[in-house]
C-alpha cells in the first residue's frame, strides 16, 4: 500500500525522535516507509521532508557523525526540546488561556504550534471569532530563543548599551515588553521591544545565571517600573469565589478586610497601569477597583474604548 507524505513525514519524525543517537540518510531511507527506493528521488524527497518539519517548528538537529567512509551528517531530534513541558495549569487556567487564543491570533504562529494545543482550540474554531492580530517582530522571536535558551543577550537601549539576562516576555496596550536581570545595574528591569535601538544579539546557551526571586519575594508585572507610569496603591474587591485564588497568587498583596461571605478586600502597589488591569480583567466581574479613582477610570476609559471599537 503506497505510503503519502504526510503518514512518511510522520514516521520520519517517530524515528529521529526515538533513537538515542544521530541517524544517517542512509539509515532513515531503510528505516522510515515511503521513500523512492532510488537514491537521488529520495535525497530529494528526503530534503523536502526536512524542510517541511523545520517549517512546522520541529528542532531537526543536525549533527556529524564518524564512520568508516568518514564524517557524515546525522539527524535527530531532541524529546526534550520538541515535547512541550507540563505547565501544570488548571482547569479554569485551561479553558482562559483557550478562550484568549480563540480570540486573539499571533502573527506569523501555525494553527497547530504549541500555543493552541495549550488551549485545546483548533484552527478552524480559533479563525471563526479573531477580534486581533498581535505582531511578532524579529525581536520577539529573539528573545523567545534566549529565554528558551537561558542565554544572555546585549542590545542598545536609549543610548545605553544593556546586557540582561531574560525572564518573561509580555505584551501589553499594543506593546511587547521583556522582564530581565539587568547586569549592568544589577536589576530587575523592564523594557519595550520597540525602544530597542539596533540588533539584538544572542549569548550562548546557558549564559544567562541570574536567578529569579522567590515566588513569595516575586516582582508582579503591575510592580514592574516603566518610564510612562506613576506609583499607586490600589484597594480591590474581590468575590468570594476568587478569594482564596487571590491569597494564594498574589502574595504580596495584603488583605485589608475579610466579609463574613467570603469575599475580601486587598491592597497592593501599581506602577505599571496596564498590567493591573489585565489583573482585574482576569478575574471577569468577580474584582472591582475600589481606589484610587485614577485606576477606575483608567479601566472605565479602556472598557468603553473596547464597546465602541
Amino acid at each position: 500500500m503506497a505510503i503519502d507524505k504526510l503518514e512518511r513525514q510522520l514516521g520520519l519524525l517517530a524515528a529521529l525522535l526515538h533513537t538515542d543517537r544521530p541517524l544517517r540518510a542512509a539509515e532513515i531511507h531503510y528505516r522510515v516507509e515511503g521513500y523512492p527506493e532510488d537514491d537521488v528521488a529520495f535525497r530529494r524527497a528526503f530534503e523536502r521532508d526536512k524542510d517541511d518539519l523545520r517549517r512546522l517548528g520541529v528542532p531537526l538537529q543536525v549533527e556529524r557523525t564518524e564512520t568508516s567512509d568518514g564524517s557524515i551528517d546525522g539527524y535527530r531530534v531532541s524529546q526534550g526540546d520538541y515535547y512541550l513541558h507540563d505547565l501544570g495549569l488548571e482547569p479554569d487556567e485551561v479553558v482562559a488561556l483557550s478562550v484568549a487564543l480563540r480570540l486573539i491570533r499571533l502573527e506569523g504562529v501555525a494553527s497547530d504550534d504549541a500555543l493552541w494545543k495549550l488551549g485545546g482550540a483548533s484552527a478552524d474554531q480559533a479563525g471563526s471569532a479573531q477580534l486581533a492580530h498581535i505582531a511578532m517582530g524579529p525581536a520577539v522571536t529573539q528573545f523567545h530563543e534566549a529565554i528558551t535558551l537561558k542565554a544572555r543577550v546585549t542590545f542598545d537601549y536609549r543610548g545605553e548599551e544593556r546586557q540582561v539576562e531574560p525572564w518573561r516576555l509580555a505584551f501589553r496596550r499594543g506593546q511587547w515588553y521583556l522582564e530581565a536581570f539587568d547586569r549592568v545595574r544589577a536589576d530587575e528591569r523592564r523594557f519595550r521591544l520597540d525602544r530597542i535601538e539596533g540588533a539584538v544579539h544572542v549569548g550562548e546557551a546557558g549564559t544567562a545565571t541570574a536567578p529569579r526571586a522567590l515566588v513569595t519575594q516575586e516582582r508582579q508585572p503591575w510592580q514592574f517600573t516603566t518610564e510612562d507610569e506613576l506609583s499607586y496603591t490600589a484597594l480591590v474587591a474581590i468575590d468570594a469565589s476568587h478569594a482564596r485564588w487571590a491569597q494564594h497568587h498574589l502574595p504580596a498583596a495584603t488583605v485589608v478586610t475579610t466579609h463574613d461571605d467570603g469575599s475580601i478586600e486587598i491592597q497592593l502597589d501599581v506602577t505599571n497601569v496596564a498590567a493591573f488591569r489585565s489583573l482585574i480583567l482576569s478575574m471577569f466581574d468577580a474584582a472591582e477597583i475600589l481606589s484610587p479613582p485614577e485606576l477606575r477610570d483608567d479601566m472605565v476609559r479602556w472598557l468603553q474604548a473596547m464597546v465602541s471599537a
